[in-house]
């Protein structure tokens, strides 16, 4: 039965390619939604499968082609971390298809939006269910195929010849990465590579320090993935996101290029868990990319720089889970994480959309009468990403802040700091957004801001089902993840064992809570000052006129000096 979970997003592409002529475009959508909701019963089936099964290590392999004369033998892998990814995957294709036929009414654009993501899935499942070297690179040039024929969609334009370097080095890298892989375990198949590695990795020492050959390895594979990630920051190129008129094709293209940074990472977890020289590494990344991604929050007013800075500083705090060995945490909080952000993209996309496709939130403002569901959506997303009680995003912190300070008590003070800077700034840009679109001054478009209607009865019901997860989604799961069951089965499914058992004690870390929380609220008390209390206060002449008031104004407020 497991096969079907590819032949059902397979066969919805092909049914674009080949019957679009044939089949009405209702009948057709209707199809596409039907295969796309099986393919989502289905891995909710593998999930409930792989938690009942009455093994120590929840595991089972679906044969595809096996040789035993000759050493072939293909299969699909489904674990408790492949099991979670199918999931959320064919959840997030799901949703996206949905509202993508509610929202937008171009046909043309609905039906490449249909075609194309059926595929992105299906390459999707094909990399994460991959059980050897030969499926994985399979299954990411079938991403990569996939992410161009989105990219196609957009009215992006321009000229992609200043990446075409970079994506042939992010090639060769990724090839060259898996053939040293089997150079050095004489195998494709991941267990063997896994058994194997120990015996036959050869040590490396430069500079005193001592090295893997695989470790090496495995970070130039993530090397190959951050340089043909880079791709979508690049201005001016026809897969630049901030260039996208609609957030649909933004979520769908780093809803597929987040998971898989994160597979790669976690996949290979066996081979390079034991070095402390790359987990400082791995550590570094992280802290450099969530560092640069927040500094560029602070002073973007675009809405999809935002979101797409924010997301990319999750990943920045995920890659530093990844370093300090919070497997559980890290993928907690990656489901929690996506659900928040997908909902505020979502949210936003449908407010865009009645704006012509303004990004600027400068140009936004008193939207909470005109969109007041969407209001509560949005707000409920970023509650729950900042991880205040008691949404998702708060036990999936709350489990990720106790293992790190448990973890690591020698670094006690400088996690304590990154974390107050990091949530500060988080906390203070989301309540930015918040009150600068929907309850600041209103710098919309009178024509536009007139006609302003909330999404349709479908978007609506689809961002309700997702605010009802997000709400009671982290208390259900809260079991699986943490408490000594949830370290240890998660240590097992990554890396084969458990190195050892954490003991949690929650409540002798309620200090660490309370003064993350009072700077959360510390934040968002300073962004209702800044974009709500002093705009106000700046109509005043008097005061206005004042220098420093004046280049407090244009400093850290959105205050309109033309009106």
């Amino acid at each position: 039965m497991e096969i079907f979970l590819f032949i059902f997003p397979l066969l919805s592409f092909l049914l674009f390619q080949f019957f679009n002529q044939k089949i009405r475009s209702e009948i057709l959508y209707s199809i596409n939604i039907l295969l796309f909701g099986f393919s989502f019963l289905l891995s909710l089936y593998i999930f409930i499968k792989i938690l009942n099964l009455d093994k120590d290590l929840p595991l089972f392999f679906f044969t595809l082609y096996k040789l035993e004369n000759l050493f072939i033998d293909l299969s699909l892998r489904f674990d408790l971390l492949v099991s979670c990814l199918l999931v959320l995957v064919t959840f997030i294709g799901l949703l996206i298809l949905l509202y993508s036929i509610s929202v937008s009414k171009n046909y043309q654009i609905n039906f490449q939006i249909n075609s194309y993501l059926s595929f992105s899935i299906f390459s999707m499942l094909v990399l994460i269910t991959s059980n050897n070297l030969i499926q994985l690179f399979l299954g990411w040039y079938l991403i990569i195929l996939s992410s161009y024929m989105i990219s196609n969609i957009s009215e992006n334009r321009f000229d992609s010849r200043n990446i075409f370097f970079e994506n042939r080095v992010s090639d060769l890298c990724f090839f060259l990465s898996l053939y040293f892989i089997y150079v050095f375990s004489n195998s494709i198949n991941f267990d063997i590579i896994f058994k194997s590695f120990q015996i036959i990795a050869s040590k490396e020492t430069i500079s005193n320090i001592t090295f893997s050959s695989f470790y090496f390895v495995i970070f130039i594979l993530l090397f190959s993935f951050l340089l043909r990630f880079r791709q979508f920051y690049i201005a001016n190129s026809r897969y630049d996101l901030l260039n996208f008129n609609s957030s649909t094709f933004s979520f769908t293209l780093y809803g597929l290029y987040f998971p898989v940074g994160l597979f790669f990472i976690l996949r290979f977890l066996t081979l390079t868990h034991t070095s402390l020289n790359y987990l400082n590494l791995i550590l570094m990344l992280g802290s450099i990319l969530s560092f640069i991604f927040l500094i560029l929050l602070v002073r973007s007013y675009k809405l999809n720089k935002l979101i797409l800075y924010i997301a990319s500083a999750q990943f920045g705090i995920l890659l530093i889970g990844l370093s300090l060995k919070l497997y559980n945490a890290v993928i907690f909080h990656f489901i929690t994480s996506t659900l928040s952000l997908l909902i505020i993209s979502l949210s936003f996309g449908i407010i865009t959309n009645k704006l012509n496709n303004e990004q600027d939130i400068r140009k936004m403002g008193h939207l909470i009468f005109k969109c007041p569901y969407m209001f509560l959506f949005v707000l409920i997303g970023f509650i729950s990403l900042l991880g205040i009680p008691y949404f998702s995003g708060y036990y999936s912190n709350q489990l990720f802040l106790s293992q790190s300070f448990l973890i690591n008590k020698e670094s006690y003070f400088l996690i304590l700091t990154y974390c107050i800077c990091y949530t500060f700034i988080i906390s203070y840009i989301s309540f930015k957004i918040i009150l600068v679109v929907f309850l600041g001054q209103n710098n919309c478009n009178i024509h536009l801001y007139n006609k302003i209607e909330e999404g349709s009865y479908n978007s609506k019901l689809i961002l309700f089902v997702l605010s009802v997860l997000i709400i009671f989604s982290g208390w259900y799961f809260n079991n699986l993840f943490s408490g000594n069951f949830g370290e240890n089965i998660w240590r097992l499914v990554l890396i084969g064992g458990n190195e050892y058992s954490l003991n949690h004690k929650l409540n002798d870390d309620q200090l660490l809570f309370e003064t993350r929380n009072i700077v959360c609220y510390v934040g968002i008390f300073l962004a209702f000052l800044n974009y709500l209390i002093v705009p106000k206060l700046g109509d005043n002449l008097k005061i206005k006129n004042n220098k420093l008031f004046k280049f407090y104004l244009k400093s850290f407020t959105s205050y309109d000096f033309n009106r």
